[in-house]
């Protein structure tokens, strides 16, 4: 446990960082506005939609991918997946995409990326 919160608070440090590198995949997601903030009820969660597989973000803590588990958490092999730089960058310049949801469609979201790893309902929303 100790382990994992030492990985966190490194994540945090190099997310608040105002020297951040920002790796190509980052720049190309914040560019294509793939970091989504949904509005649900008078409460906000971020989401990232990927390219295959979408992901539940929480800011400069924890993104649901698989970099972040392994390679962040437990291998400690860098400071950030590049879901959370994406997320971190977008939410600096004012670049995340808004979308106002019911509590239906959030919870249908919610189920698709714990059963399927994307979601399809958030990607038709995406679209209109």
């Amino acid at each position: 446990m100790l382990h994992e919160a030492r990985g966190y608070v490194r994540t945090l440090t190099y997310l608040s960082s105002d020297s951040l590198d920002v790796p190509p995949r980052s720049k190309a997601a914040i560019r294509e506005k793939r970091v989504v903030r949904v509005n649900v009820g008078g409460r906000s969660f971020t989401l990232f939609k990927g390219r295959d597989r979408d992901y539940f973000i929480v800011r400069r803590y924890f993104c649901t991918c698989k970099d972040f588990e392994f390679n962040v958490v437990l291998r400690r092999k860098r400071p950030a997946c590049y879901h959370l730089v994406a997320t971190e960058v977008a939410e600096r310049e004012g670049t995340v995409r808004e979308l106002r949801l019911s509590a239906d469609e959030f919870y249908d979201i919610i189920y698709e990326l714990i059963l399927d790893g994307k979601s399809n309902t958030l990607r038709k929303l995406l679209l209109k």
